[in-house]
């Protein structure tokens, strides 16, 4: 099944190819583009969250400072002691005496001061319940409060005994009430003065905590005592059922409420013990996203479809080349006797097609070079094959000539002459045979050697002292044919041409990691200093045994590589020609 797929695969074609691998690469972008823009929603969101839980946490406290700030205006004012000394006054007389009265307009005129001095559009007034009378700063605002409701928040402050008593049961209607029962100071005898009663309204104070219209236009405040509703904004949870949403929200989230969507941040006051629950409209909000989703779909789309249409006109035109390549191939293997010729020019096209395509004519016209340089050859070849069957009959002429010459010496008692011609029909007869050059050894390489000293020592007599310190066991090791003859053989030559004395040559191997190194050492004539180096950049004109030389470390490089060779050098009072080639596996030695 993997295999069906893969090769079907394979014979689609390129073009359709390339297009595949666009439309998948540009999916990948949109799917990405677009969980991208789903993710920075979700980013404006917390973001949001944030910021408002931020202002939340503000607020409350502004909240909790400003109840604190009436506690402590209630504290001030029962602890003063005109106000102790007049509502102990007010209690000790009767109601129409002259201190009674004259107390009375003292404590209207001392809450004034008060409700002046924290005026701030937030508390809408204070009231003090005396024995025999009630003054009030603002008797209309007053008024409005059932006197029931008062009469059970004065219940309530008594049961707190002179302690803060907040009221909160009737927040939603006529706002937060703080009662505080006044106790006498004097003496400690902790009598009942009177009640003080502050009003403050709700909507100014979460107006004034929040200020959230400012940053995000309509928004709400739901404040709760445990399951029970304390307060909430006009506009909010005009369906008491739908306390409910309100309960799904531990953080944030958008819910909706009367029909609207909101986004909505819970919070507490721990100090009282009350959750609060922030709500901005989110429906504008909600709108922008979604139009912003929208747009940015339709962006994507729209770059879909631009950048399938371009990468059509583009794979196409990219294309056309590969097709007059591919043309290019089928006229050459019809005939491939020309370069084919497609009417476009490559030869200034920098791009890949166009390398490609200069390469082919290349390649060409390589081919067509080496077809006709292998028929030529193969005309040679068969002209060369006639020619040495021609010529194999004279080195069969020469041998039997040679050993003709040496059996008459022989005869004539020239036993000299008989070795030297025998030696010289040896030497010639290894040298000519060409069907032993990749079976070739050391030891047909000493008898090549062997014969040539032999023909040597006639010439030269005592003056030539060779000795082979080679050991036999050597002798089967895979050598390149002549390579250690030749250097013999410029031994003798520089060592015994221009001069008179004995000349000693020295002929050895040694062993090192698999390495073998052949020493030629002979004396009388010195190695000049870089002579391979300077004979290779014809420093030195070449000719006879130089080229020799050159030869030899030719040879060794290309078969064995370039660190092995030919070196030149003089040791003592011996000039050395060191050969190194490698121990080919399966070789023995001593």
């Amino acid at each position: 099944m993997k295999y069906t797929i893969i090769k079907r695969l394979n014979n689609i074609p390129l073009k359709q190819k390339i297009l595949a691998i666009v439309l998948i690469g540009v999916s990948v972008v949109a799917a990405a583009s677009f969980t991208a823009v789903h993710i920075l929603s979700g980013s404006y969101n917390k973001l949001l969250y944030q910021t408002l839980s931020e202002s939340m946490e503000y607020s409350s406290g502004e909240i909790v400072e400003y109840m604190q700030k009436m506690e402590n205006l209630t504290t001030m004012f029962l602890a003063e002691e005109k106000v102790q000394a007049n509502l102990t006054a007010i209690k000790e007389s009767s109601r129409d005496s002259s201190i009674s009265m004259s107390s009375v307009q003292n404590m209207r005129s001392y809450i004034g001061e008060y409700y002046q001095s924290f005026s701030d559009g937030i508390l809408k007034y204070i009231s003090l319940y005396m024995n025999t009378s009630t003054v009030y700063t603002n008797i209309i605002a007053a008024d409005k409060t059932p006197k029931e409701i008062q009469q059970e928040i004065i219940r309530q402050a008594d049961i707190k005994d002179g302690a803060p008593c907040w009221v909160t049961g009737y927040m939603d209607e006529y706002g937060l009430f703080l009662a505080r029962k006044i106790r006498q100071i004097e003496t400690l005898r902790l009598d009942n003065l009177g009640t003080i009663l502050l009003n403050i309204d709700m909507d100014a104070l979460v107006s004034y905590s929040t200020k959230l219209e400012d940053q995000y236009g309509e928004s709400g405040y739901v404040i709760l005592d445990g399951e029970k509703i304390l307060y909430h904004t006009d506009n909010l949870l005009q369906d008491p059922s739908e306390q409910i949403h309100l309960n799904k929200i531990s953080k944030y989230g958008v819910l909706q409420l009367d029909g609207s969507n909101y986004f909505a941040v819970h919070g507490s006051i721990k100090e009282y013990g009350w959750d609060y629950y922030c709500l901005i409209s989110y429906d504008g909000i909600s709108s922008q996203l979604a139009g912003i989703k929208w747009i940015c779909l339709l962006i994507i789309i729209l770059d879909f479809l631009a950048v399938i249409f371009l990468s059509v006109r583009l794979v196409g035109r990219l294309m056309v080349h590969v097709s007059r390549l591919t043309h290019k191939m089928q006229l050459f293997a019809k005939d491939n006797t020309r370069v084919p010729e497609v009417g476009y020019d490559y030869s200034q096209r920098g791009d890949e097609l166009g390398t490609l395509n200069r390469q082919f004519d290349e390649m060409s016209e390589t081919i067509i070079r080496l077809i006709q340089e292998n028929y030529i050859n193969e005309i040679l070849k068969k002209e060369a094959q006639l020619k040495a069957l021609e010529n194999q009959i004279n080195p069969h002429f020469l041998y039997n000539t040679l050993d003709s010459i040496k059996w008459r010496a022989r005869a004539a008692g020239e036993r000299d002459i008989s070795d030297m011609v025998e030696a010289l029909a040896t030497l010639l007869r290894t040298s000519l045979n060409n069907k032993d050059q990749d079976d070739f050894t050391v030891g047909k390489e000493m008898e090549i050697i062997h014969s040539y000293i032999t023909i040597q020592k006639f010439r030269y007599e005592d003056r030539l002292d060779f000795e082979n310190r080679i050991c036999q066991a050597y002798y089967p090791v895979s050598i390149p044919k002549l390579v250690i003859q030749p250097l013999v053989e410029n031994s003798i030559y520089y060592g015994l041409e221009s001069n008179v004395e004995e000349c000693y040559i020295i002929l050895e191997v040694k062993e090192q990691d698999n390495i073998l190194h052949f020493y030629v050492k002979n004396t009388g004539s010195e190695m000049e200093e870089d002579l391979l180096v300077r004979l290779k950049s014809h420093d030195i004109t070449p000719h006879g045994h130089g080229i020799g030389l050159i030869n030899i470390d030719k040879r060794v490089k290309m078969q064995y590589g370039d660190e092995y060779g030919l070196r030149l050098y003089n040791e003592e009072d011996y000039a050395v020609a060191e050969l190194i080639i490698p121990k080919l596996q399966g070789d023995q030695g001593c």
